[in-house]
């Protein structure tokens, strides 16, 4: 049986950077060659047999923008110097505009069994104010062409809760996604992320986000439509067709399993210490150029700091948090430690205990941060 542990690959080069953004992504496409030798170096640095791989994930930016020959050498890479399971879920994040048909059939040949599309949105004014570089048509021509080309686990992304945005213009994206009957969809509420162009047309009062009652109806009437779509909130953010179409990739950092993490700005976990690469694709290339590592910085995780992230992590997830792997991993029960929480989160109708596992209802997991800052203050 396979150990539960993945990897991730981090691919941060983008043709434009979107408004919304806050991940590590640089449009100068140049540095590409250079950076994925140095991939290619870190991953036979760090090469690791000590347990197997089934889940990898190239992410990004956009690593559509590689050519299907490169993906595949950084494949072989990992499985020469990682013990890679046959069925092992591959994805791919590609954004529509950087690929056709052809790129698509060679990247199931070369072994990616599950995609995640940027599609954001099917209405070409949001994509513009997204800063998107596709249209409306490209994202479900996209998706056909993945179908054809032999892929069957598809996810989409979407995002809603722009401003001015109303119920109506919403739902149209999602009725055009489910009519198209992906494996996966993940609906992100836009967030405004300090750093980012939009956070700046904020500050500068061009534009205005919309109110907390709004987006919290949006939140609500989307886990319902969804469910009626037969799509199954298993996370926050996350919708599958069955258990069988969850991510397996994700629900692994949910579950707080092993990882490594490959790239400029790549995070890893060993299960005791998170380490993290430095955000930057020149002082990337210049550490593996000079023969080191090419580390930021790690720090190893407190038993507080693992019981808040196990808390955290979990009540995203309809799942909920098990309270048996609790008590195992910190000697203590759940229920006793944290009984005022509890009460008070039953009071609300926020969350329950059933079959030992507390979980968060539809109204719980809409007020997650303010349920968690209740666990921070409690656990110190």
């Amino acid at each position: 049986m396979c150990d539960p542990q993945s990897i991730y690959i981090h691919i941060p080069f983008c043709v434009k950077k979107c408004v919304y953004c806050n991940f590590y992504s640089r449009t100068d496409l140049d540095l590409i060659p250079g950076y994925v030798h140095c991939l290619g170096q870190e991953i036979r640095a760090r090469s690791n047999r000590s347990g197997t791989i089934n889940t990898l994930y190239f992410g990004g930016g956009t690593p559509s923008l590689l050519p299907v020959k490169t993906l595949d050498l950084l494949l072989h890479a990992i499985r020469a110097n990682f013990d890679v399971c046959g069925d092992t879920e591959v994805t791919v994040e590609v954004n529509p505009g950087t690929l056709d048909f052809d790129y698509l059939k060679n990247l199931r040949s070369a072994g990616v069994n599950r995609l995640s599309i940027g599609v954001q949105s099917f209405d070409d004014d949001r994509l513009k104010f997204l800063g998107r570089i596709h249209t409306a048509n490209q994202a479900v021509k996209t998706f056909d062409r993945a179908v054809k080309a032999g892929f069957e686990n598809i996810s989409m992304d979407l995002i809603y809760g722009l401003p001015s945005e109303t119920r109506s213009a919403w739902f149209n994206d999602l009725k055009q996604a489910v009519s198209m009957m992906p494996s996966h969809l993940s609906c992100y509420m836009l967030t405004i992320e300090d750093g980012t162009l939009l956070h700046n047309r904020v500050e500068n009062g061009l534009i205005h986000p919309l109110g907390s009652e709004i987006l919290s109806g949006l939140f609500k009437s989307t886990v319902r439509f969804l469910q009626a779509a037969e799509y199954e909130q298993y996370e926050i953010s996350s919708y599958s067709r069955g258990r069988q179409n969850r991510s397996r990739h994700n629900s692994k950092y949910w579950d707080m399993t092993p990882y490594h993490g490959f790239g400029a700005a790549a995070h890893s976990y060993d299960g005791q210490t998170r380490s993290w690469n430095h955000e930057s694709i020149v002082r990337y290339i210049q550490d593996m150029t000079s023969g080191r590592l090419p580390v930021q910085d790690q720090e190893t995780l407190t038993r507080d700091q693992k019981m808040l992230e196990m808390i955290m992590l979990r009540l995203r997830t309809r799942d909920g948090l098990d309270l048996d792997v609790f008590q195992a991993v910190f000697l203590e029960p759940f229920d006793i430690r944290f009984k005022e929480i509890l009460d008070h989160l039953r009071d609300l109708s926020f969350g329950t205990i059933k079959n030992n596992r507390f979980s968060l209802s539809l109204g719980g997991r809409l007020h997650l941060n303010s349920i968690v800052e209740g666990f921070v203050e409690k656990i110190g």
